[in-house]
């Protein structure tokens, strides 16, 4: 993805993480929902950020809990701020985009443009590493789709089980810790992140020239 359509899609990023739901009043626009939460971590404020998050959100996350985590994800918190602040004025307005999962894992990025929405990445056979949550979603499609037909001309029966068992509860393990809030973390100069899932398990990220790639597995 261009650096331009990086900045112009920043708004809509960040209601993926808030929306579907949000504050009353002007923060209802993605611009004043985009507003408030840049208030929100120049203040260091958890509080008014877990005001902004969706009504079913917050029922799966106490604000008590939410604080823990904003508390450890101060990285993160500059990096958004400092890509908050350097959107153009021209790209100030919102571009509204759509995400659609379909069977293997596949991830469909839209945006709307002209009255129509758009591919703008995930198409099959290309995935999108333009994140740790994304390159994850990757790693669950490939980890799912693994072909046992394949895999039982050169292993027995026996392993061929234990394998195919591990590999579909590692992703269904990766799926369920991707949908809660906080559950990646970035080093101090987001270059890697790590996304806790399981008892004890772990994935790292790392950037590259060609988007985020899995560097460990735990």
């Amino acid at each position: 993805m261009s650096t331009a359509l990086h900045h112009g899609l920043l708004a809509v990023i960040f209601l993926a993480g808030f929306a579907s739901g949000c504050a009353s009043g002007a923060r209802r626009s993605p611009e004043g929902l985009r507003d408030a939460y840049a208030a929100a971590l120049r203040a260091d404020d958890p509080d008014a950020a877990y005001a902004l998050l969706a009504p079913d959100v917050q029922a799966r996350v106490d604000i008590e809990e939410f604080r823990e985590r904003w508390q450890k994800n101060t990285a993160h918190h500059t990096a958004a701020l400092t890509a908050i602040d350097a959107i153009d004025d021209d790209r100030q307005a919102a571009v509204f985009t759509a995400t659609t999962t379909h069977p293997g894992g596949a991830v469909i990025h839209w945006t709307h443009a002209g009255g129509d929405f758009m591919v703008v990445d995930g198409l099959p056979g290309i995935p999108d590493t333009s994140t740790p949550a994304a390159t994850a979603r990757a790693l669950i499609g490939a980890l799912r789709g693994i072909s046992s037909v394949q895999l039982e001309l050169v292993l027995s029966t026996d392993m061929l089980e234990r394998l195919g068992d591990d590999w579909n509860a590692r992703a269904d393990a990766i799926e369920a810790a991707l949908n809660e809030p906080g559950s990646i973390s970035y080093s101090s100069d987001n270059a890697r992140a790590v996304l806790r899932y399981g008892a004890g398990r772990a994935l790292t990220f790392e950037q590259t020239s060609q988007g985020w790639r899995v560097a460990e597995i735990r």
